[in-house]
């Protein structure tokens, strides 16, 4: 039998230089400024209407701070104790508020409560630096607190 020319295909690699342009730390929105988002505003329940004037100040005077400022926290750790305004676990809040999350289809875990007055609160998701408002709590009834006078 005769040999038949073998002919050996060599595939070049190709070498390719993937450099991490920017990483970003989970935290990092932090030394931001706050944005707010009103498109997920549930007009059903705590809903903020009749109230804008006094969220709309509010929320401007929050404009100046970064969310480190407004969180409460020091640059270098996280320490939420004593701060107002903060993350809260769907599981501590009331159970009309975890129905309502289901019946709305929100996917988070922890949803950020940003205090207005001594009893109001702003509800909402945070995500990146933009605080998406879901509920307007007049009367601290979402998550209510176990301390006297809050």
């Amino acid at each position: 039998m005769p040999k038949q020319n073998k002919r050996i295909n060599i595939t070049r690699e190709t070498v390719h230089h993937k450099q991490v342009r920017q990483i970003i730390q989970p935290d990092s929105f932090f030394d931001k400024k706050p944005c707010w988002r009103f498109q997920f505003v549930d007009k059903e329940e705590w809903t903020p209407l009749g109230h804008m004037d006094d969220i709309v100040s509010k929320l401007c005077a929050y404009e100046k701070m970064t969310w480190a400022e407004i969180d409460g926290m020091p640059k270098a750790g996280i320490d939420t104790r004593g701060s107002r305004n903060h993350f809260v676990s769907v599981n501590d809040m009331c159970k009309k508020a975890q129905i309502r999350i289901d019946n709305l289809h929100l996917l988070s875990d922890e949803y950020y409560s940003i205090a207005l007055s001594g009893r109001s609160r702003l509800w909402g998701i945070l995500d990146d630096g933009v605080f998406s408002i879901l509920w307007y709590d007049q009367d601290h009834e979402v998550c209510p607190s176990l301390k006297r006078h809050t």
